[in-house]
């Protein structure tokens, strides 16, 4: 019987045995739960619905991530891409309902294209790719995509 390919191993971050294959991505996931509360009590009037919509896919897509890179097999994998579906659907919700939305803030701009960058290059094979290190470029994503997707809900 062959083992079991962990789902993440795109990722670059060496996947341990365990429960936890990618711990420092895992742990980073954390960020989209934490920054889905801010975003959350920025959306206080009744027409944010679509910044609401924003904090509870980034809550999930962070619970998402979390099984992604721990347990890592096909049902983490199916939420964590259920997540970004999510995501992708809320923000063009808040694009539809604030359009000055498009024009991000230049601190949102930059997280976001630092976060951009970084997932580019630190995949498994990139050039800033370094399975082994302490520090991951994929934990640094989720750290910058999460205040960036914060600075967003912070311009309005």
């Amino acid at each position: 019987m062959r083992a079991r390919e962990h789902a993440a191993v795109s990722d670059c971050e060496r996947v341990r045995p365990g429960l936890i294959g990618q711990p420092a991505n895992a742990a980073s996931s954390l960020a989209f739960v934490v920054a889905a509360v801010p975003i959350w009590r920025l959306a206080r009037s009744p027409r944010s619905g679509a910044w609401k919509l924003v904090a509870a896919a980034l809550a999930f897509e962070g619970i998402g991530s979390v099984a992604y890179h721990g347990p890592g097999g096909r049902i983490s994998k199916a939420i964590h891409d259920i997540g970004i579906v999510g995501l992708a659907a809320a923000f063009a919700a808040v694009l539809r309902d604030e359009p000055r939305s498009a024009k991000p803030s230049p601190i949102a701009a930059t997280l976001g294209a630092g976060a951009a960058a970084l997932h580019a290059f630190s995949r498994t094979g990139g050039p800033l790719c370094s399975c082994n290190s302490a520090v991951q470029g994929h934990a640094i994503f989720h750290l910058l995509a999460a205040a960036a997707t914060v600075a967003a809900a912070k311009r309005r």
